[in-house]
């Protein structure tokens, strides 16, 4: 016979596991990118980010030392003397850090990451809006509270099965 312990553990790890897989599905599933256009020399930039209102862009490059937002204006017009030391004149500041990435927002208009590097950087990014940024941090709670209880499933059915092999072995 089965106790009532092993039947709470394993209904705690199918309901996290039906709270983790949506979690996880909700995270993937949000619009990102990695284009990187070389654009002549040292200088590569990113595809060209149309802001609205309520446009996100969180970036996520390999070298953030010499790199930054830069309105296609004065991309096209002063492109030609970006450089390492200067890039940061041109670059539009973060909103804020996200994990030491930056992130923009409350800007309009049409912008691209700019990146001077010896060697092609890496860009990944996510271009979405306010509302998909709160769908992906409510997923992301979802997901951890759905780890949590199979978790704690596991621990409940193994410590409930082995007690239950260690005492069945004692002696009566």
């Amino acid at each position: 016979m089965v106790s009532r312990k092993v039947l709470v553990g394993i209904v705690l790890i199918i309901a996290g596991i039906a709270l983790v897989i949506p979690g996880v599905v909700v995270i993937t599933s949000e619009p990102s990118g990695n284009t990187v256009i070389h654009y002549s020399g040292d200088i590569y930039t990113s595809p060209e980010f149309n802001f609205t209102e309520n446009k996100i862009l969180i970036m996520v490059s390999s070298d953030t030392s010499s790199a930054g937002l830069v309105n296609c204006t004065a991309f096209k017009a002063d492109a030609g003397k970006f450089n390492s030391s200067s890039i940061h004149n041109y670059t539009v500041s973060p909103a804020r850090q996200i994990d030491g990435e930056p992130m923009y927002e409350n800007l309009n208009g049409s912008y691209r990451y700019v990146v001077v590097s010896g060697s092609r950087p890496t860009l990944d990014y996510n271009f979405i809006s306010h509302s998909e940024i709160r769908n992906v941090t409510d997923a992301s709670y979802i997901a951890a509270a759905g780890a949590l209880l199979t978790g704690a499933g596991i621990i409940i059915t193994m410590v409930t099965i082995l007690f239950g092999k260690i005492n069945s072995r004692k002696p009566r």
